[in-house]
């Protein structure tokens, strides 16, 4: 074993990290990328004007993530060591350890971006914005394999380079300091394997999308003309699932503005003209003679439908930003919303008594908000960190200040949130209808509006279902 090559370069490697000026290098490079990857993963945050600089997220690390975060920490610190130690000793020629450790090093950050991008929010500037790569979901593990092996092969051919003085990467050896290694009968090119091993990866790639994703041909359902049909002959009208998840005429509810609305134009929460500017010039949208009727103080009730989805987002958005309430305080997030604005009124977070809860209704609000989700993240609506959050939030505020039940809530929630994020819900509903015979009104919306199915990773579940059996 102590004659073996592999040996010889570990012992090398060894050496070299453990003496002299090599020793800070590795000392200081580990504590950089160990500092960098737990910066990506939200272990910490900086402290930044106005705010912080950083990630934040709900849920800690998992084990293989703190396992995989050590590895790559140390991994590219040997990499980037040896490196400068070859470059210091003028290896001859480019280094093929260095492209690989290049790649390697990219791979293993965006092993750590990747599940920090799609569990976690950035926080900047005092406010939160939620970064999707919803795409990549079901490639994560992969792609931190990937960095692993990449990683590795990268450590491999830089200690390998270190070690015999020698171009791994090509035919010529370098002889300005052939005495103190080891000759070699002849210096082995590596670039005939990289084609065999691109062509590897990708099949590998490929494979993965066909068990992810599914493939043409393969799905055990049809489609046709929005007829799903199931391996069991049963068909399911596409357009009549839509229609139930979010009908054309809207949901009508029995929950009231109340005296909210001229509570927020009051304090400045809310400015008509400010919204009224953003309906029309982001969104294309008039106001239309019912959302005025609301601004003017109106006591009417609730609906959501496509046309007001847009209105109705903002009106509780300006709702639960502003309104006095422990929910928001206690939010692991409050501390990041100094000088919050969203553009429809004033600046400011969880400062206006807009909504007053009795202690059974706070801790209805309260129970119901941790356990709400919305598939734009992985965080509850007790943690809302975008506008669909605050906007659950105020709906759900309203509905306990007006002693509706839970069940109800939960009902309107998901009618709410159905018309924000339509395709979850159309495809979860077809999900349900599939695998249990459940049409959407007999699914409990409690179940739904859970992180199993309305979080990021949760609507994942039927999306790949419909993807992997009916290709949709």
């Amino acid at each position: 074993m102590k004659n073996s090559n592999l040996y010889k370069i570990v012992e090398h490697t060894v050496t070299v990290v453990t003496s002299g000026y090599t020793a800070v290098v590795f000392l200081v490079s580990g504590a950089f990328f160990a500092g960098l990857l737990a910066f990506f993963y939200g272990l910490f945050t900086i402290p930044f004007f106005g705010g912080a600089l950083g990630f934040y997220r709900m849920e800690p690390p998992t084990t293989f993530e703190y396992s995989y975060l050590v590895f790559s920490a140390v991994v590219s610190a040997l990499i980037v060591t040896l490196t400068i130690h070859t470059t210091k000793l003028k290896v001859e020629g480019t280094v093929k350890g260095k492209s690989a450790s290049a790649l390697g090093l990219t791979t293993g950050i965006f092993g750590a971006v990747c599940p920090a991008c799609l569990g976690i929010n950035f926080l900047a500037f005092g406010n939160v914005f939620t970064t999707q790569l919803a795409f990549l979901i079901p490639y994560i593990v992969w792609i931190q394999i990937g960095g692993i092996i990449l990683l590795s092969l990268g450590l491999y051919l830089v200690a390998k380079s270190a070690y015999t003085k020698n171009c791994v990467a090509c035919s010529v050896a370098d002889i300005t300091d052939t005495q103190s290694v080891p000759s070699s009968p002849k210096a082995i090119s590596l670039t005939r394997f990289f084609p065999a091993i691109m062509v590897f990866g990708l099949a590998l790639l490929a494979y993965q999308i066909t068990a992810v994703l599914g493939g043409v041909g393969l799905s055990p359902g049809t489609v046709s003309d929005n007829i799903l049909i199931t391996q069991d002959g049963e068909k399911i009208d596409i357009d009549q699932v839509i229609e139930e998840v979010t009908p054309q005429a809207g949901f009508s509810t029995n929950v009231r503005w109340g005296d909210v609305v001229p509570k927020m134009i009051e304090s400045g929460a809310l400015d008509p003209v400010a919204l009224e500017n953003i309906l029309v010039k982001r969104y294309g949208q008039t106001m239309k003679p019912e959302w005025q009727a609301v601004l003017a103080g109106e006591d009417l009730t609730l609906s959501i439908d496509n046309e007001n989805a847009v209105f109705m987002m903002y009106m509780l958005w300006a709702l639960a930003k502003h309104n006095e309430n422990q929910i928001l305080a206690d939010s692991p997030l409050a501390k990041y919303f100094t000088n919050y604005d969203i553009g429809v009124g004033r600046a400011g977070y969880n400062d206006t008594p807009l909504l007053a809860l009795n202690p059974e209704q706070q801790a209805l609000a309260k129970r119901v908000s941790e356990n709400a989700y919305r598939p734009c993240c992985g965080n509850s609506t007790a943690a809302p960190d975008c506008s669909h959050g605050y906007s659950a939030l105020g709906l759900i505020q309203l509905m306990a200040a007006q002693d509706f039940s839970e069940q109800e809530i939960f009902e309107t929630f998901v009618q709410f949130n159905s018309f924000w994020f339509p395709e979850t819900y159309i495809k979860t509903a077809l999900y349900f209808q599939i695998t249990e015979g459940k049409t959407w009104s007999e699914v409990d919306k409690e179940l739904i509006a859970g992180a199993e199915y309305s979080t990021l990773r949760g609507s994942y579940k039927a999306k790949n279902f419909l993807k992997n059996n009916f290709n949709i």
